[in-house]
């Protein structure tokens, strides 16, 4: 198992401030030396009042510091207010480390309409910068979590130009999670000397095959973020959006990302399966994309994947459903490596089919039989646990 450790430069802290009930609600990622910084945030048109100011900040000035992260509340529809007190949270991090206001970036999650508890997290403030470490990764990682089971942290590490590089992800996120961002924050931090255009395009290029390529129930939130912070202290060379040691970066923010979009996955709300959607033969990466997102959406599949049922006429139909072109007599469909669908009609097997949707792990391919593009999307079932979960969520 990988070591996770911060890149050189970086402290983060996570304390109890009282927003939440008993665990840790707040967190702070900060770099010693301002970063050059690129971020996506939620296509959601309602967009809680931290992402709309991390929005405004990061058009004026790219260069951040820190990052402040609370839970158990997302400051968002609430108005002047809100924003007054997500710009207020930015500020008072700023005096407390020394540093510029607009190097100061907010985000929060939690339930969506109620004021923040200035007055807690304000209080807190000092405490959560005394904490800063370099050992505290578990701490931030606790504070910016809702209702995960477990702390999500990856790191990998690299040689560019002779110079070791790390990158290193911490995220959030088990409901409400869907392409095009989710219930989820997630802050990668690494130490590379990298280029702004290379910045956004390896970022991009990851969040397309992880963070956008998930989904638990179909649900966009409005604070969803990812933010990918580089400070320059590897010593490396200046990477740029090209050559071997752009490669070396994008292969290892990949699976940064990959598996942090897994563990949001397998950390689903009363999950107890996670599942691989792969679309095989597609035209386009778009169709592939857009068939495999109906697959792995539709509640049908999750409950016959909960039951263990290897229902293959509903993945079937969601595929018919998605919009995408195919010819259903030439459709292939395979179930945990039993071909249930050949040239459009069952195909009967030998193979012994009740071992299908009854591991922790399962494997739904479609082959298309249209062109040489695919696409996986990564999602869970849906259990009674989930319902229970979001039916009182507020209360």
């Amino acid at each position: 198992m990988k070591e996770n450790k911060l890149p050189k430069g970086f402290l983060v802290s996570g304390v109890y401030s009282g927003v939440k009930r008993k665990r840790k609600d707040l967190a702070l990622f900060y770099s010693e030396v301002p970063c050059k910084t690129a971020a996506i945030f939620t296509k959601n048109k309602v967009k809680a009042a931290p992402l709309v100011l991390a929005e405004r900040q990061l058009k004026k000035n790219n260069l951040v510091s820190a990052v402040i992260v609370n839970s158990g509340n997302a400051n968002c529809m609430t108005g002047a207010r809100g924003m007054r007190d997500a710009e207020r949270m930015a500020k008072e991090v700023a005096k407390a480390l020394g540093c510029a206001e607009d190097a100061v970036l907010v985000s929060s999650t939690g339930i969506i309409g109620k004021f923040m508890p200035m007055d807690k997290i304000v209080g807190s403030i000092g405490h959560l910068v005394k904490k800063l470490s370099r050992k505290a990764l578990n701490a931030a990682a606790e504070g910016i979590i809702t209702t995960d089971r477990f702390k999500k942290i990856v790191s990998r590490e690299f040689i560019a130009g002779g110079e070791k590089i790390t990158i290193t992800g911490v995220a959030k996120g088990a409901g409400m999670i869907e392409p095009d961002m989710a219930t989820m924050l997630c802050y990668i931090l690494t130490d590379a000397d990298i280029s702004r255009d290379a910045l956004k395009k390896a970022l991009s290029s990851a969040a397309a095959g992880s963070f956008n390529a998930i989904t638990v129930d179909g649900d966009m939130s409005t604070n969803d973020t990812v933010m990918l912070l580089a400070n320059a202290e590897a010593g490396n060379k200046t990477i740029k959006n090209n050559g071997a040691a752009f490669a070396a970066f994008q292969k290892k923010l990949n699976e940064v990302s990959k598996e942090l979009a897994k563990m949001v996955v397998r950390d689903g709300e009363g999950a107890t399966k996670f599942i691989e959607v792969k679309v095989l033969g597609a035209k386009s990466l778009k169709d592939a994309h857009k068939a495999a997102n109906a697959i792995a959406g539709s509640m049908l599949v999750k409950c016959a994947v909960l039951g263990g049922d290897p229902n293959w006429g509903r993945i079937a139909s969601s595929v018919g459903s998605s919009g995408v072109p195919f010819d259903p007599d030439k459709l292939e469909i395979v179930l945990d490596g039993v071909t249930f669908v050949k040239n459009g009609v069952f195909h009967p097997t030998r193979k012994k089919t009740d071992l299908v949707f009854k591991g922790n792990d399962v494997l739904i391919e479609v082959d298309l039989a249209r062109g040489k593009k695919h696409a996986s999307v990564f999602t869970c079932d849906i259990t009674k646990k989930y319902i229970e979960l979001n039916a009182h969520y507020t209360t």
